[in-house]
C-alpha cells in the first residue's frame, strides 16, 4: 500500500466497499441525504468526545482510561471515519468532492490573498 492518497481513487474504492453485496451491500440512494449528513455527524461527534478527553489530559484532569497517545490514535479514526461518510454523503448527492474541495480552496485562497508557493525550490 502506497502512502500517496489519491482522492478519486479512495472515492472509487469507498463507493465499491459500501455498495459490494460482499461487505456493506448499502446502495447510496438506499439512505436520504440527511441519513448520510447524520451519519457523518455522528463521527464527529465521537471525534469530539475524544477530544473532550485529550482536554482533560491538557488540564490535568483525571478520570481518561485511554493514554494521551492512545486518544491521538482515536482521535484520527474518528476523524478519517467522518471523511470516509463524508465522502459517501457527496457521492450520493452527486458532488464530485475532490473537485468542490479544490474550486472551494481555490475561492478562499482568492478572497484572502493566499498565493500558493512554487515547487521550484
Amino acid at each position: 500500500m502506497s502512502n500517496t492518497f489519491d482522492m478519486r481513487e479512495f472515492s472509487a474504492e469507498n463507493l465499491e466497499r459500501c455498495t459490494s453485496p460482499e461487505v456493506f451491500n448499502h446502495k447510496l440512494d438506499s439512505w436520504s441525504l440527511s441519513d448520510w449528513m447524520t451519519a457523518t455527524l455522528g463521527e464527529l461527534g465521537e471525534a469530539a468526545n475524544v477530544l473532550k478527553k485529550l482536554n482533560r489530559v491538557r488540564d490535568g484532569i483525571p478520570g481518561n482510561k485511554e493514554t494521551p497517545d492512545e486518544l491521538r490514535g482515536m482521535l484520527g479514526d474518528e476523524i478519517a471515519d467522518a471523511f470516509i461518510y463524508l465522502d459517501l454523503f457527496a457521492q450520493a448527492a452527486g458532488i464530485d468532492l475532490p473537485s468542490a474541495v479544490r474550486s472551494k480552496f481555490e475561492k478562499t485562497s482568492l478572497k484572502i490573498g493566499y498565493v500558493r508557493p512554487s515547487n521550484n525550490g
